[in-house]
């Protein structure tokens, strides 16, 4: 499934394009970052493929594309909690304390360290991750009217044949 949207002007645009304020006619390489989803490095591609992958994912309504600056000498970069989520909701959590905390500690590739202290390349991380904020449709489902969950028939077991009660003794 792919999210492309039409302009007045008669362009195609591609919705993670416009969604996450991506390029995707760059050919610049940049670092992805993709959080908890089992990735074990950093990938290396350009702002067009990230838009084209990001396209293609039916799950796009859910998904988050964030930039952190990457300083210069860093060899490593905490990801804080706050980086995974979007400017409008950093300001509505701004006072919870969990917004500083380290959620993970990534390594740059060697290659992209050194490009990045001597030409000033890739200036930002872009950070894919998954919505943290509970949306309508999965409230929904997590409804108790909804649940799985069996009401026993009485608030106080029965008195039953237990197998390892002797009714004799």
């Amino acid at each position: 499934m792919t999210f492309k949207s039409v302009s007045t002007s008669g362009t195609t645009s591609s919705k993670a394009s416009s969604l996450f304020d991506l390029n995707e006619h760059s050919s610049k390489p940049i670092l992805v970052y993709k959080y908890r989803s089992g990735a074990t490095c950093l990938e290396i591609k350009t702002e067009s493929t990230l838009c084209a992958e990001l396209d293609k994912d039916p799950s796009l309504p859910f998904i988050r594309v964030t930039k952190k600056p990457i300083p210069r000498g860093n060899s490593r970069l905490d990801i804080l909690g706050e980086d995974l989520m979007m400017p409008e909701e950093r300001k509505m959590y701004a006072e919870k304390p969990t917004l500083k905390a380290s959620v993970a500690n990534v390594g740059l590739p060697t290659l992209a360290k050194w490009k990045h202290m001597i030409f000033g390349s890739y200036d930002d991380l872009y950070i894919v991750s998954r919505s943290v904020t509970p949306t309508p449709e999965s409230s929904k489902n997590s409804s108790p009217e909804s649940s799985q969950h069996v009401s026993p028939s009485s608030p106080f077991p029965s008195d039953s044949n237990h197998p390892l009660r002797n009714r004799e003794a």
